[in-house]
């Protein structure tokens, strides 16, 4: 593991206001009427022309989560709440769970706000590539041990050049964190813009699983048999942005460089 004290203490102040948040919802019953309350007007931030905003928003909080270099922002869960407000757009039209996921204009709202934030974590990457490309001079400087680590683990990463547009994708389709791979980009002096088709194709999709969490949460009631309800959902709500927190904390803690470094070693004996 390899986090600081710091950043356990900014995942452990997340926790425990996600915790003070749920408590405060089950047992005081004022919270609860003004979360209830607030939350039937919620479709409103998607409702006609506020969906531009919505578009923004996607596009601003990947960005700035894809920017923000060891700094945990759970943009995932901004996400949700906003593709929940799509989901209640349509509930509150009137029309059943199979209608909506069988509804045009539904997922094409989703996908909106999918290719907008996929757009945005790309751009965002862009921070670590430039971090790397102005680093590059201070390792060769200063003979920074970790600084050549991270070029060292740019040079292996990309050993076959024609096979980096794949580990873009990879890296950005999966939980891995760009920055182990946008910070050696940018100290080899990788064009960017060899960069941006593919990462932007993988984040598209991580992104459009976080979107589609309301309707996985939606078909869960479903096939247990549970009405889903404004109780319910929130609390559902609760324990997702509590389960993305614990995900970026592993990633962000675990030593990535050396379980690959690890990994060619065993390749190469």
């Amino acid at each position: 593991m390899a986090i600081s004290k710091k950043l356990t203490t900014i995942f452990t102040i997340f926790y425990l206001l996600v915790i003070t948040y749920i408590f405060l919802f089950l047992f005081v019953p004022d919270f609860q009427r003004t979360i209830l309350s607030s939350r039937d007007s919620f479709s409103a931030i998607t409702e006609g022309s506020n969906y531009f905003w919505a578009l923004l928003i996607s596009l601003v909080i990947c960005f700035l989560g894809s920017a923000s270099i060891g700094f945990p922002i759970p943009f995932p869960f901004i996400l949700f709440s906003l593709s929940n407000s799509v989901y209640l757009k349509y509930v509150n039209s009137g029309l059943a769970l199979g209608q909506i996921l069988q509804s045009g204009p539904f997922w094409l709202e989703i996908t909106g706000l999918v290719l907008l934030g996929g757009l945005g974590s790309m751009l965002g990457e862009f921070t670590g590539y430039l971090v790397g490309y102005g680093t590059k001079k201070v390792a060769e400087e200063r003979k920074s041990d970790l600084l050549n680590n991270v070029d060292g683990f740019g040079k292996l990463i990309l050993e076959n050049k024609k096979r980096t547009p794949l580990y873009i994708f990879l890296f950005a389709l999966t939980p891995l964190p760009d920055d182990i791979l946008f910070l050696p980009l940018g100290m080899i002096k990788y064009p960017f813009w060899k960069c941006i088709i593919p990462g932007w194709l993988g984040k598209n999709f991580t992104i459009l699983f976080y979107c589609s969490w309301p309707i996985f949460v939606a078909l869960g009631f479903t096939a247990q048999g549970i009405e889903s309800n404004g109780i319910s959902s929130i609390i559902t709500e609760g324990i997702l942005l509590l389960v993305t927190i614990t995900v970026m904390f592993f990633i962000m803690a675990f030593d990535w460089t050396k379980f690959l470094e690890k990994r060619r070693q065993e390749k190469v004996g």
